[in-house]
């Protein structure tokens, strides 16, 4: 299988387990600022929402990335997803998100540059 792919599935599966640490300390910092009274605006609720979901894709579209057509489609979706997801965690004041960005836009590059190989191939 292409070598690319096989790359792309390991960092989606290190994306799958780092999203759901990171969805930890946002459900912590969500319970402190609950706890002073604090205003969590919609956006974070969304992210809140959406980061466990996307989580579960991830790691479903890297289980079959290597031996499944659909399996590709749905990590070029799931990272373009993960990417508008960043980006709102990024307005939130989740900076750090700026590394999923990068390593969205690098599986997709890998993920597609597999999948003409495995094209060419065939």
């Amino acid at each position: 299988m292409g070598r690319q792919l096989r790359i792309a599935q390991v960092v989606m599966f290190a994306q799958a387990a780092a999203s759901l640490g990171i969805w930890i300390v946002q459900l912590l910092t969500i319970s402190t600022r609950l706890d002073h009274n604090q205003e969590v605006p919609g956006s974070v609720w969304f992210v809140i929402v959406v980061n466990p979901l996307l989580a579960a894709l991830v790691a479903l579209a890297a289980a079959f990335l290597t031996r499944r057509p659909w399996a590709r489609g749905l990590a070029i979706a799931v990272e373009s997803l993960g990417i508008v997801s960043a980006v709102t965690s990024i307005i939130t004041g989740y900076y750090q998100a700026v590394i999923a960005i990068l390593l969205a836009v690098g599986v997709m590059l890998l993920v597609s540059s597999g999948a003409r190989r495995l094209a060419a191939a065939a």
